[in-house]
């Protein structure tokens, strides 16, 4: 991953040095951009916002983590939202909006004002007075203070006062609610410029957002080195995030696609949570256009035309033999789509209930899961989700590792990262478990039915090859202990989510999302 940084206004490239000392061992190439106006741009004219965003996107390198401070960091927001070549945004003390707009906290129209005229009248001396503010509320006020005025010009032309303009008019308050790409942001709990209610609103959205106390509005020049562990803090998120799923998804199509015929005959497990999971709708809903994710052979969407004979229903899943399947011997759907459940080719605000059971326990990467469900559905829509959480199929992990190190048993995210991942895409949840144990007379007999329903092991660490006899003996030895006069038991633990939009009666946030 490469490096490109966009200063604020009234600075210039040297404000990033103190934090590059920092990051000396990031390893990818670093473009640190200067403003027109500002640094050795300093003859440049300030251009439109449209000229400015396409001289900044062609400065850009591929596949970079964008980091901009101030008015740097609302231009970074924009160029996010634009150019393929950004993979992840981070911001420090970047606002929505610089200035009040409705109930979206600011900095005063009218003060605002006075400092653009200032600007124009005495650019120097406003200089100085803005160097103050900067430093203000930060516990290194003094130091941090004496290295802005080093940095000072030796004459400010006119494009600094446009470059102001640019500042109040820019309006980022819609984009920071459906951004596409993973995003830090950060404050200054003591920052004069940009206030800390600001950090309150925007940490309502999607992405993380960290305050950090004793500082104003230069934390990258007062606190480096916390700046810098933030960086990399996230930077390791990000790459984990890419390597963290155990399984190929094509793995997981093919799976699902060769026991399209088979699932029927052994989902016994599959059809109770199935019913169990719509049991839990309100009685009072009346979705319009429902969507089965993960809709498999089409038992919970004939579940779901008979419950809302009315509704429009769409059939998703990730395995076309699957939706073949379902068409075949359930046609209750209005259409029928293969696809991620990732990457919905669906438009925002467009589906009234998602309804989803054992189906997203194969996806990994659950935020960016999460984003694209609120995504979709409409304002006042809900979600039921099942799925599996650690504790499944024990019994048979337990009795594998007696046989061999490798990775026999699917990978299931707790019910933390869940709920973790709901709430950080302003999802209200209800959150249920529940442990369902079915019982077997042979191992192979389970093995046999893990196969049928297309949840045998498709982990990239699973072992290779058919199951050798001697292996097989093995694996029953280390099961048969765990016999009750029922059987072999395997168990299912699950998790129930029941969703919708968080509502928030706070004007600033109302403001905020409709901006």
């Amino acid at each position: 991953m490469n490096l490109a940084l966009i200063h604020g206004w009234g600075g210039d490239a040297r404000c990033w040095q103190p934090l590059l000392d920092e990051l000396e061992d990031f390893g990818g190439q670093t473009v640190n951009i200067e403003l027109p106006g500002f640094g050795a741009q300093a003859q440049a004219p300030w251009p439109d916002t449209e000229s400015l965003l396409t001289k900044l996107d062609a400065q850009l390198p591929d596949d970079c983590l964008l980091l901009g401070w101030s008015l740097g960091g609302m231009l970074a927001t924009r160029l996010a939202a634009i150019s393929s070549k950004v993979r992840a945004l981070v911001t420090i003390a970047s606002n929505g909006s610089f200035v009040t707009r409705e109930d979206w906290p600011g900095m005063e129209k009218d003060v605002f004002a006075d400092f653009c005229r200032a600007q124009r009248a005495m650019p120097e001396k406003n200089w100085q007075r803005f160097c103050g503010l900067e430093a203000r509320g930060d516990s290194e006020m003094r130091s941090l203070l004496k290295t802005l005025k080093t940095w000072s010009s030796e004459s400010i032309p006119q494009s600094w006062a446009d470059a102001l303009n640019c500042l109040g008019e820019l309006d980022n308050r819609a984009l920071l609610k459906k951004l596409e790409v993973p995003a830090l942001h950060i404050f200054g709990d003591g920052d004069a410029l940009v206030p800390v209610s600001a950090a309150q609103v925007i940490k309502t959205l999607p992405g993380q957002t960290k305050v950090i106390s004793r500082s104003g509005h230069c934390p990258h020049l007062s606190r480096p080195a916390e700046v810098a562990e933030l960086l990399k803090e996230f930077m390791h998120s990000l790459s984990a995030d890419e390597h963290s799923a155990p399984l190929e998804k094509s793995s997981v199509a093919r799976a699902f696609g060769r026991a399209a015929e088979t699932y029927d005959a052994a989902a016994h497990l599959q059809r109770a949570v199935c019913r169990e999971l719509l049991s839990r709708a309100d009685e009072a809903w009346s979705p319009k256009r429902i969507l089965d994710l993960g809709s498999g052979t089409g038992y919970g969407s004939e579940l779901l035309r008979k419950r809302f004979p009315d509704a429009e229903i769409i059939a998703l899943d990730i395995a076309p033999q699957m939706l073949q399947y379902a068409r075949s011997h359930r046609p209750v759907c209005s259409g029928y789509v293969a696809a991620d459940a990732e990457q919905l080719p669906l438009a925002d605000g467009c589906i009234d209930l998602v309804f989803s059971s054992f189906a997203l326990q194969w996806c990994y990467r659950l935020p960016a899961l999460f984003k694209e469900i609120r995504r979709v559905l409409a304002p006042a829509a809900n979600a039921l989700i099942s799925t599996l959480v650690p504790g499944t199929l024990s019994e048979l992990e337990a009795s594998w590792a007696a046989v061999d190190d490798a990775v026999h048993v699917n990978r299931f995210l707790p019910m933390q990262d869940w709920q973790d991942a709901c709430a950080s895409n302003q999802l209200e949840y209800v959150v249920s478990t529940e442990q369902r144990v079915l019982h077997f007379d042979r191992v192979n007999t389970l093995m046999r039915e893990l196969k049928s329903i297309g949840a045998h092991n498709v982990n990239r660490a699973a072992g290779k090859g058919l199951l050798s006899r001697q292996k097989l003996r093995k694996l029953t030895a280390a099961y048969e202990p765990l016999r009750t006069d029922a059987g072999l038991p395997a168990t299912y633990q699950v998790l129930y989510l029941k969703l919708c939009h968080r509502q928030v009666g706070a004007a600033a946030l109302d403001a905020a999302v409709s901006g």
